[in-house]
């Protein structure tokens, strides 16, 4: 919405009224159809139609621009009375120094300071607007005006509150606070020294775990050397167990062997001899081939 023309000392060019709400305007946008409107007016209108108010020519919200310059300058040299002229304020300045003005007129409707201080809802505290030339006799004499406990409590009183302010049940409530506070802060240092030690110990139990990782795959090496070596070493035992069972096969062969050739308990003939001696060379050269087959079944 604009200005109303009302408040305005003078004459006011037409074209520097809004097309949409016919007051004087107010943060003006032009379109290129060159027709002027007050912001706030040509945004609500472009949200349900999207042509120009005026004309009806094709219109949207990127095409609007800044008023000229030109345009700008005669509407910020208008002269505007106070917006608190209905309570007694009789200023009439240009437009463009009209919000400087506002912001301290003497007439304008303020809201208390004491709007609660140390409470937290803002309707708690004094809900009460003046003119700003009557804020201090207000505060003077406002029900919501903070002072010290006269009792030297140390305590921040409202004057609404003074009449129900106990000195020993407010200072045992603030020694409960601070009690409150103390072992709340208590059970955080030991909350946090707690997760602290647990973090220490999960770190342990990692790099344990780890290390009984690393000697188990050790372990398992080991084993499995151990289980190679100990079938080897059956290998050979099977192989020593064979070759002790030819021996002890050759040596029984040996030994029938060695029966048949015993010789007989009657003299020879003198014809025999010397077939003995043959024989008996054949004889001790077998004792000999017994003697050392014996000697090695003893060494395996």
């Amino acid at each position: 919405m604009g200005f109303d023309l009302e408040r305005f000392v003078g004459y006011v060019n037409d074209g520097l009224l809004c097309c949409v709400c016919r007051d004087v305007l107010e943060r003006p946008l032009q379109a290129p159809c060159e027709h002027a409107y007050c912001s706030a007016c040509i945004s609500s209108w472009l949200l349900h139609h999207h042509s120009c108010p005026e004309d009806r020519l094709p219109l949207d919200v990127s095409s609007l621009r800044p008023l000229y310059r030109y345009m700008r300058n005669d509407l910020n040299r208008l002269q505007i009375r106070c917006v608190n002229a209905g309570q007694g304020c009789e200023v009439v300045c240009s437009l463009e120094s009209l919000h400087s003005h506002e912001d301290e007129c003497e007439f304008s409707f303020i809201a208390c300071s004491n709007t609660g201080g140390e409470y937290i809802c803002y309707r708690c505290g004094c809900p009460v607007q003046v003119e700003r030339r009557g804020l201090e006799a207000h505060l003077s004499e406002c029900n919501f005006r903070s002072r010290e406990c006269p009792n030297g409590c140390g305590h921040t009183l409202h004057s609404i509150d003074q009449s129900q302010h106990n000195c020993v049940a407010e200072l045992r409530l603030e020694v409960d606070m601070m009690s409150r506070a103390e072992m709340l802060c208590k059970v955080e240092e030991v909350r946090r020294e707690m997760e602290s030690r647990l973090d220490s110990q999960r770190r342990h139990m990692v790099q344990k775990e780890s290390q009984l990782k690393s000697e188990v795959e050790e372990l398992k090496g080991q084993l499995s050397r151990v289980v190679c070596d100990m079938r080897a070493l059956l290998g050979a035992e099977r192989l020593r167990r064979q070759e002790l069972a030819e021996v002890e096969l050759e040596k029984r062969e040996l030994l029938e062997l060695l029966r048949d050739i015993q010789p007989t308990r009657s003299q020879p003939p003198a014809e025999q001899l010397g077939e003995g001696v043959r024989k008996g060379g054949t004889r001790s050269l077998t004792l000999d081939c017994i003697k050392k087959k014996s000697r090695e079944v003893t060494v395996i």
